[in-house]
């Protein structure tokens, strides 16, 4: 009566000898139905001892057929049959991974008592396509394939499945009792996961990313696509990439876009001047004098390029990207509403997409600002933000002020049909009034802005672009920059896009390096999506 559940599985493990069959792991597929990952077929190789006549003469064969470098010499794998075949049991494990053509080759010696279970080994046909954002499989300490990272990571409970058993009764010895059970429970497959990534896209992404970071000498590229109307993510790559199959060190899995917070620049300063705007501190005709480098706290900030422009407005702040308006913004706005409104954009916590690995900077409280704080947020040092964080927040501006929590989940299909993974708004950011505002603002910044000398013609851009010098031991000493240009197109809003590109070397600024990028990708996704011009 007392502890009845547990004394009996007790029991039963006393009683019963049991061995495992490894199901097969569902697949990833992007939204357009291309494989991402999935399973080629191994074979378990058993035998079954009570069928076979001549155990001695079993064993000598398949250790001669089966010897290599990998298992052993013919006799090292004699001894190994022969101990596991010597016993009284209806079924023995003995080889855990044949390929098809050692299968093959075993199946046609005819060998009584020896049969083949299908083992799975996870496959990704399109090698490092995506691979950032599917993770792999691995043996964890236990020797249990398991994912790690991303999507392998997150949704490991969904692929995996369940392993079959096979079981057979036991005396208290351990052997098999001869008129005792057997029973075979066979594995159920794991289920199938479709992406929001369309194939094509993260292709031309990974192709150009690749272009992109050799050509500027970058450290590393990111590249991050979506539907800014969903917060379904469309492409979201990484260079370098790697093969998830060939794996050299974890270090190469982690993805840049979710788990690497850096000081952004200036693509926070729309964050800035929004947030005046939706607080009424600020409107797009207010003016700042803009004559010299400005102190706070007993820092002096200037302008990115040392220039001055005397009186400007708001327009003109975003177009010149200008350090001193950007903190005279912020200090209208003040460290507690600027806090506020941070947060409700998403910075200081994770977006919540549905990937192993998201990591998020916290975000000081605002009682421990000082005035050079409040001056260097407002134009995007002093604050770090994952690329994924920074662009989810940018979208606020072409869907009217929402907060999407980003999709890279379509579906998961199961035997009873599909599961849809159901659009989740944050909060609401802006009103519709100021976030057209700022759609308009941003247009403005790209027109007539660092970026306007590789413009695309025909189609109007609402974006912002960022170079952030990179703190060394909590000093802008070295002259390494992050450069970023994030934005989308302002007629279709079909998407939206980020590049960033950490110490390029052939120049420090995203005008000279993330924004011909994003302008390449961009005349590709156009012709894709058959994207007429704005005036037609």
């Amino acid at each position: 009566i007392y502890n009845h559940s547990k004394f009996v599985a007790q029991a039963e493990q006393q009683h019963w000898i049991i061995q495992e069959i490894p199901p097969k792991r569902g697949k990833i597929l992007s939204i357009d139905g291309a494989v991402l990952a999935s399973n080629q077929d191994y074979f378990l190789l058993y035998g079954e001892p009570r069928r076979i006549d001549d155990i001695v003469s079993v064993a000598k064969t398949l250790s001669e057929a089966l010897a290599s470098e990998e298992r052993g010499t013919s006799t090292e794998l004699f001894s190994k049959y022969y101990d596991l075949l010597d016993k009284d049991l209806w079924w023995i494990g003995l080889e855990p991974r044949l390929d098809p053509l050692t299968k093959q080759k075993i199946q046609e010696l005819n060998i009584k008592g020896i049969g083949f279970e299908t083992s799975p080994v996870r496959y990704y046909p399109e090698k490092t396509l995506a691979s950032h954002v599917l993770g792999f499989v691995a043996q964890n300490e236990a020797g249990d394939r398991i994912g790690y990272f991303g999507i392998e990571g997150l949704f490991d409970g969904e692929l995996r499945g369940k392993e079959g058993k096979v079981m057979q009764e036991k005396d208290a010895l351990g052997n098999p009792i001869l008129t005792g059970g057997f029973n075979q429970v066979p594995p159920i497959s794991g289920r199938d996961v479709v992406l929001t990534i369309d194939r094509s896209v993260q292709y031309l992404v990974e192709k150009s990313l690749k272009e992109g970071v050799e050509k500027y000498g970058a450290a590393s590229g990111t590249v991050i696509i979506m539907d800014p109307l969903s917060g379904d993510v469309i492409a979201m790559a990484n260079y370098p990439s790697f093969d998830p199959a060939n794996l050299e060190s974890e270090d190469q899995a982690k993805n840049l876009a979710i788990s690497d917070t850096y000081e952004p620049g200036s693509v926070m300063k729309p964050f800035t001047v929004a947030t005046g705007i939706e607080t009424k501190k600020i409107s797009p005709s207010s003016t700042f004098f803009d004559n010299g480098p400005v102190q706070y706290s007993d820092y002096t900030i200037d302008n990115w390029d040392g220039k001055h422009h005397g009186i400007q407005d708001i327009a003109q702040l975003l177009q010149k990207s200008n350090n001193i308006g950007a903190a005279w913004v912020g200090h209208q706005v003040g460290s507690k509403d600027l806090y506020k409104y941070l947060v409700d954009f998403g910075f200081g916590s994770k977006t919540g997409i549905d990937l192993e690995g998201e990591d998020s900077m916290s975000l000081r409280p605002f009682d421990t600002w000082t005035d050079i704080d409040l001056a260097n947020i407002s134009f995007g040092q002093g604050i770090s933000a994952t690329p994924l964080q920074v662009l989810n927040a940018f979208n606020t501006f072409a869907n009217g002020g929402i907060l999407y929590r980003p999709q890279i989940i379509s579906r998961i299909e199961t035997d009873k049909g599909s599961i849809k993974m159901e659009k989740k708004i944050i909060r609401k950011v802006l009103s519709k009034e100021n976030a057209e505002t700022m759609h308009n603002l941003l247009i403005s910044a790209v027109d007539q802005g660092e970026s306007k000398f590789f413009n695309i013609q025909g189609y109007k851009i609402a974006g912002k672009t960022g170079t952030a010098q990179i703190p060394e031991e909590g000093k802008y000493e070295g002259s390494d920059t992050n450069a970023t240009f994030l934005g989308y197109l302002a007629k279709s809003k079909k998407y939206s896009m980020l590049v960033r590109l950490e110490r390029p070397k052939t120049s420090y600024y995203a005008s000279e390096t993330a924004v011909p990028l994003w302008m390449d990708i961009t005349r590709q996704l156009v012709a894709y999506y058959a994207l007429p011009p704005d005036d037609l």
